[in-house]
């Protein structure tokens, strides 16, 4: 009885020790793949072959606060292509009417929105959703505007269409992209010029 529970905790601890092994070998392939899929995650503004460098390995410090809106000091990205600017990314956040909405824009270096997306929201499922399939159909309208062109809803006697049952998160993601493209016009040479 002794031998038995003696080998039996013997291949427990050798079981134990290969997946210790395992782990140890494996941790790092683990880390860069997950590194790969958050970098894809966010990178997915940007259209393929737009950029060669890294972005998020060129951080650029944002303080709180300000037209981003952010209550904590966040970071954009600087992407480029052949070493040139091709879109910077900044985070945004805005009020929507259930809660905070983070997004995130790219921005040419001429000071248009490139694209944009919903990372975080709280707004109401099925009526204002931001993360909903439908929505993003909307949100894409924005895409090429500057600063110069019409940003009005039609609530407001303007020509862009907002989600319907949901004029206060629709001028709340209008506004958060107005002030990004504001930002970026402010803060452009920095930006722009962004190293690790």
């Amino acid at each position: 009885m002794k031998r038995a529970a003696l080998l039996l905790l013997l291949i427990a601890l050798l079981g134990a020790g290969l997946l210790a092994l395992l782990q140890h070998f494996a941790a790092p392939r683990i880390e860069q793949q997950g590194q790969a899929a958050a970098e894809r995650a966010l990178l997915d503004l940007l259209p393929a072959g737009s950029y060669d460098n890294r972005p998020l390995q060129q951080p650029i410090a944002l303080a709180a606060g300000g037209l981003l809106g952010n209550g904590r000091a966040e970071q954009g990205y600087l992407a480029s292509l052949n070493g040139r600017p091709s879109a910077v990314l900044l985070p945004v956040s805005a009020r929507g009417y259930e809660g905070p909405i983070q997004l995130l824009v790219a921005v040419t270096p001429d000071g248009r929105l490139l694209a944009s997306k919903v990372l975080q929201q709280q707004e109401t499922p099925g009526l204002a959703d931001l993360l909903a399939a439908e929505r993003a159909d909307w949100l894409r309208s924005f895409d090429q505007r500057a600063l110069h062109d019409e940003w009005s809803l039609r609530a407001d006697g303007g020509r862009i269409d907002q989600i319907a049952g949901a004029t206060v998160t629709s001028r709340a993601v209008t506004d958060a992209l107005q002030r990004a493209l504001r930002f970026f016009d402010a803060e452009r040479e920095q930006l722009l010029e962004a190293r690790p």
